[in-house]
């Protein structure tokens, strides 16, 4: 608890209200990991180990997973002005649209299709999410 307390102090809260304030709205590791896993999770299904039947439309959206249920709720309270923050958000729905895509294309076209989704634009929409919660990490811990 002592380092929560500690974080609660950074520069970054003087003046704006840490009332509501949990671990997890500083705990940008595991909102990273959170994401990271969506990677592992279509390789398994287009490879056809996963007992996941993933839908594209219910992945499209950006506010059903952990990540976004944060970026939605906590995130937006205590970051949502944070520029990095607004790019976040943008960047995150476009992810989830891109791994919507690459599902939809596995079902339509086959494996082939949906790696150089994954491969290409998803990846690229990934990385510019965990880019986006590790300069808001840095923003918030400096």
């Amino acid at each position: 608890m002592a380092l929560f307390d500690f974080f609660r102090k950074l520069s970054f809260f003087k003046g704006r209200s840490t009332e509501g304030l949990q671990e997890e709205d500083l705990d940008f590791d595991k909102w990273v990991n959170a994401h990271r896993n969506w990677r592992h999770r279509l390789v398994a299904y287009i490879d056809g180990t996963s007992a996941e039947a993933l839908d594209e439309t219910v992945i499209c959206h950006d506010d059903r997973c952990d990540l976004g249920k944060w970026i939605h709720s906590n995130g937006n309270k205590f970051y949502g002005e944070v520029p990095v923050f607004q790019r976040l958000i943008h960047d995150h729905a476009a992810f989830h649209k891109s791994a919507a895509e690459v599902v939809g294309q596995f079902k339509v076209s086959g494996e082939k299709d949906a790696r150089r989704i994954l491969n290409g634009e998803f990846d690229l929409c990934s990385m510019r999410v965990v880019s986006g919660l590790e300069e808001l990490e840095r923003q918030v811990k400096q």
